[in-house]
């Protein structure tokens, strides 16, 4: 369960849209994902259609409510409902703010925030409610839509609850202002005795999309990214011009190909990308240090997280094919070995699997079974050209005999295994092959004029 925060500290930035269009896509895309509207004073995620319900069902303030009348966390189900608009891929649960009621406003005004984690364990309350979470619903994404402002609650969405905080703005001072103090109150729980890392996503939001000839917004970004301390590029929603936005509309289900839909999925892959229990993100991760991009505080960090994706994503085939590259890299053959014995075990069925574990094989001595490996690859009809020259010198010289024939070979069109023969040069073997290659193009009635 990862949970990410939606915070912004003025309102007008579209912070509920872009919760509700990123809840979609990850459900879509097949994620189960509960979507909590803790924005209590200015609720707003039942308004969409997609995430209604027929019926009046109670939520956060009636949750602690009861809590305060009996001194017992109730329990969550009677407060979350699921969307019926999501397909089979995933799931899209909402646990709303309250029942819209008339006595909402009362209830709401009757909870001190401050006497209820002082005297009434409001702490525990909601780790409790987080327990409940993982219990009842088994997310893979929670998203909180938070309060705008310095709040106490606004404090239990960016501090306690998340594992991480997106953070929307429009680029002017007075959002400067108030995200400079919630942005070191949520890297200070990095200095308190749970040590808890929150990661920040900066979002601009509802920018206008206009020349920028002055550098305005050049300026403006150099100005959050130094008072604020980060260096990447944030992120960009733009202004959205359509009365469509009238209808909240969901634009990553409705209007998939629009600008607005492609930005929030940018999003999506950005929040995504710090979940290393999703798979996705354990690949991203290892595929950006592999390109030397990855963010690691030291290289036992590096070796703690490695290890973590390795035992969420034990029988994942492709994330430990992935883990073997980056052992391969590393040179550390005995770990790419198991790892690539692992990810084929797990069912990896992409020939390149066993062309990389003999190349391993080889580097370590053991030839024959790189040649064994190598035969296996060429078994598949679904190698590049490059990798079909690549398996071939993993064969060893006395088992040579059919290569020409192979299903990889004879997979290739004219062009690829033209080439595939006028580049296997290396050895007195390989220009056997080459021959033979270039004797069955010849003799081959169909080939191209």
């Amino acid at each position: 369960m990862y949970i990410t925060t939606f915070y912004s500290f003025k309102g007008g930035v579209g912070r509920t849209m872009a919760l509700v269009n990123i809840a979609v896509e990850l459900a879509n895309t097949g994620r189960r994902v509960l979507a909590v509207d803790f924005d209590l004073e200015a609720p707003g995620l039942d308004t969409f259609d997609i995430l209604g319900s027929e019926n009046f069902v109670p939520g956060i303030i009636d949750f602690v409510g009861e809590y305060l009348d009996s001194g017992q966390a109730p329990e969550v189900d009677r407060f979350i409902y699921k969307s019926s608009g999501i397909g089979d891929r995933g799931g899209l649960w909402i646990m709303p703010s309250g029942a819209q009621r008339e006595f909402y406003a009362t209830k709401f005004n009757q909870i001190d925030w401050a006497t209820l984690y002082e005297k009434h364990d409001g702490y525990l309350l909601f780790e409790d409610l987080k327990e409940q979470w993982e219990e009842t619903i088994k997310p893979d994404y929670v998203l909180i839509d938070s309060r705008t402002g310095h709040t106490d609650t606004a404090g239990i969405c960016t501090r306690q609850l998340p594992d991480a905080v997106l953070l929307l703005f429009f680029p002017n001072e007075q959002n400067l202002r108030g995200l400079t103090r919630i942005v070191q109150d949520i890297r200070s729980k990095a200095r308190t005795p749970r040590n808890k890392e929150i990661a920040l996503h900066f979002v601009m939001s509802n920018v206008p999309d206009l020349d920028d000839e002055d550098r305005i917004l050049e300026s403006k970004i150099s100005a959050f990214q130094q008072q604020l301390d980060f260096d990447h590029e944030p992120a960009i929603v733009h202004r959205y011009n359509s009365l469509a936005l009238l209808n909240q509309v969901v634009f990553t289900k409705d209007r998939p190909k629009s600008r607005l839909a492609q930005e929030y999925r940018k999003l999506v892959q950005e929040i995504v990308r710090g979940n290393l229990a999703d798979r996705e993100g354990a690949l991203e991760y290892i595929r950006d240090l592999r390109r030397g991009e990855a963010e690691y505080e030291s290289q036992q960090g590096m070796e703690e997280t490695l290890q973590n994706i390795e035992e969420m994503h034990s029988s994942d085939g492709e994330v430990l094919f992935t883990l073997g590259r980056f052992r391969e890299d590393q040179q550390h053959l005995e770990q790419a070995v198991s790892l690539f014995d692992r990810a084929l075990e797990a069912g990896y069925t992409e020939p390149d699997g066993y062309l990389h574990r003999a190349r391993v094989r080889a580097g370590s001595g053991d030839m024959d079974g790189a040649n064994e490996d190598a035969w296996q690859a060429l078994r598949s009809d679904r190698l590049p050209p490059p990798l079909v020259r690549a398996a071939i010198r993993k064969v060893s010289p006395d088992s040579l005999k059919g290569v020409a024939e192979s299903a990889a070979v004879a997979s290739l069109d004219f062009e690829d295994q033209l080439w595939l023969a006028y580049t296997l040069d290396e050895s007195e073997e390989e220009r056997k092959i080459a021959v033979s290659l270039l004797q069955s193009l010849v003799d081959d009635d169909n080939r191209p004029e």
